[in-house]
């Protein structure tokens, strides 16, 4: 499989369903994870990626001391596809970049059973092509509305318009090779995380 000595899993899912949680019970079991969300926001501390959302999407977006102001970035991208897609240009390929250097640096570890990508955007940007296994985080549209709400104090407008930009549920759960069950508790995740880390250790040797 893909000639790599140990599985490259990807988790996703939509806004609220969990996949953090999910990565974070994965990572319990011995797997290195790399959170694309993290790295994006440190990416977004680089004065030259600063430098280049004032100059392609303006200074309106930064902070008086220089720094991305967040809140009002994602109100403006997630209210225009054009936008969204300008700064997903600016961020992405740094991601990716670390990513991979993430990957390379993990595949040479004995100890670790298997890299784990936690990343938003899987199949919206192709990077399921460059993985062994994807696993899906699944819970109710209306919980994750719920739940992004209660943690992030965003409207409901809000939320809906940040799932909008992703890949609906159900095709996600249709191109996934494992879907987790998130409806319930941490615990019922957690046993799903066990059962599928797994699964997928002894399809990769069966490879």
């Amino acid at each position: 499989m893909k000639g790599r000595n140990k599985p490259l899993v990807g988790i996703t899912g939509i806004i609220g369903s969990g996949k953090s949680a999910a990565a974070r019970y994965f990572a319990e079991l011995g797997a290195a994870v790399f959170d694309a969300d993290c790295a994006a926001r440190e990416v977004t501390e680089k004065p030259e990626v600063l430098e280049e959302i004032r100059q392609k999407l303006g200074s309106h977006l930064l902070t008086p001391d220089g720094k991305l102001d967040r809140s009002r970035t994602a109100e403006e991208v997630f209210s225009s596809s054009e936008k969204l897609a300008i700064l997903n240009r600016i961020i992405h390929p740094r991601v990716r970049e670390r990513m991979w250097d993430f990957v390379q640096a993990n595949s040479l570890k004995p100890d670790i059973p298997m890299i784990v990508l936690d990343v938003p955007l899987i199949y919206e940007t192709d990077l399921h092509r460059y993985l062994d296994f994807v696993v899906v985080v699944a819970a109710p549209e209306e919980e994750c509305v719920r739940r992004t709400m209660q943690r992030s104090r965003l409207s409901r407008e809000e939320v809906l318009r940040r799932m909008h930009h992703q890949l609906p549920l159900n095709e996600k759960i249709r191109r996934a090779d494992f879907v987790l069950d998130n409806s319930a508790s941490l615990e019922h995740l957690k046993k799903q995380v066990e059962r599928v880390f797994r699964d997928i250790l002894a399809r990769w040797r069966e490879g």
